[in-house]
């Protein structure tokens, strides 16, 4: 009956999708555990981030590189895109979501994965299991988005104070013995020098750059959309070719560029806003394109725009200006993570064009009032505020 009824809802091409990109690898997995679940466990740490060597696991995985681990350890990616023409020594790649003899072998003899997203469970209990997550923390609520099992063995969280808003978002008990307070790999980007990240973007130097990076509100999973408010560019706030236009003019006067940054989950076919002399707009796509990554992005903006998403919190770590896009909170169908958010953000409340405009005009004038507010959230929420996230969490590993 249950059968029949997910067929009715979702139609036979999705359950043939199910089928075949989940359903198939757990079939596999559990006839190579038949041959291999008494057999030592090699040193393989299977890794899978927010959008392919970004993210936390990105990070992590640089961090290993450059520390040599991979001289000792086998490091598996499970990709969601098409794979780098090379690696590293010691260095290999599986489809995260095509099933393979190869991707089964890796699960049932690893012992340690790592996910920011999409998590490949443990099939034995001698391995262990780390849920980086790809956003530490976040206004917008995520309650009943997703489902940590028993086998994710640790969780990366921010802070003891954080750590019950965590908990309740994510379905779990409070105290829980698999919060990890060690910081996440990611933030570690942003204590280092800069890279300049703008230059794959832009050729050209700017008094300001301003980062904007709406969540999704349509994408990120099977027939899902986040808000009910129409945005016929895609994008909030910015609704016509004329306001768009507007805006880069007003951009040019201040000389600022602002660089949109797509959600990766977003669905594409949204996406009518375009870039002009002030304004550039990066997807998914061109973010892979150019090899950039979000966090050495962040260190190097001036200012960013965020809304409900988890960017705006690890932007705190820069103390610099925020501006959070409230614009359609009303028609926001998830809720907020919290019931006084005014109590989680330090920047302006920007509902509209025109206030909008007023943040990119204070933060080309230097006028930032939410300084000292950004300084006590951060300490508030974080336990540690540094760059050695991925050294604590690779002693606690043992590596």
């Amino acid at each position: 009956m249950k059968i029949i009824n997910y067929l009715k809802q979702n139609g036979l091409k999705r359950v043939f999708y199910v089928l075949y990109h989940y359903k198939m690898d757990l079939i596999l997995q559990k006839v190579c555990n038949c041959f291999l679940k008494h057999r030592p466990l090699k040193d393989i740490i299977i890794i899978e981030s927010h959008n392919d060597f970004d993210c936390n696991g990105g990070a992590f995985y640089d961090y290993l590189i450059k520390n040599h681990y991979n001289d000792r350890y086998k490091i598996v990616w499970l990709l969601k895109n098409k794979a780098p023409e090379s690696l590293p020594y010691n260095v290999d790649w599986c489809w995260l979501y095509k099933p393979s003899l190869k991707k089964a072998v890796y699960v049932c003899t690893a012992k340690i994965f790592t996910a920011d997203c999409v998590i490949t469970e443990r099939i034995r209990s001698d391995q262990k299991s780390f849920y980086f997550t790809h956003g530490a923390v976040c206004l917008k609520s995520v309650i009943g988005k997703g489902h940590l099992s028993d086998k994710v063995d640790y969780i990366l969280a921010p802070s003891e104070f954080y750590g019950p808003i965590q908990a309740k978002q994510g379905g779990l008990p409070f105290p829980n013995n698999r919060f990890l307070y060690l910081g996440y790999p990611s933030y570690d980007r942003l204590f280092t020098s800069s890279e300049n990240e703008i230059g794959k973007v832009t050729t050209k130097k700017y008094k300001k750059v301003i980062l904007w990076m709406p969540t999704f509100r349509k994408g990120g999973g099977y027939n899902r959309n986040d808000s009910t408010k129409e945005q016929p560019m895609g994008i909030p706030i910015i609704e016509t070719e004329d306001e768009l236009s507007s805006l880069n003019d007003e951009l040019m006067k201040l000389d600022i560029l602002l660089i949109i940054k797509i959600h990766p989950m977003q669905d594409p076919d949204t996406i009518k806003v375009h870039a002009m002399s002030n304004i550039c707009v990066l997807t998914g796509v061109t973010v892979k394109k150019l090899e950039v990554d979000n966090y050495r992005l962040l260190k190097d903006a001036d200012a960013l725009v965020s809304d409900y998403s988890s960017i705006a919190y690890d932007y705190l770590m820069l103390n610099r200006p925020v501006g959070y896009d409230f614009s359609d909170l009303v028609c926001y169908t998830n809720g907020l993570s919290v019931d006084n958010p005014d109590d989680y953000i330090a920047g302006p409340k920007i509902y509209n064009y025109n206030e909008l405009l007023t943040f990119f005009k204070d933060v080309a004038n230097e006028h930032d009032k939410y300084k000292k507010q950004r300084e006590e959230l951060c300490a508030k929420i974080y336990k540690y505020r540094d760059g050695d996230s991925c050294r604590r969490i690779v002693e606690f590993m043992g590596l």
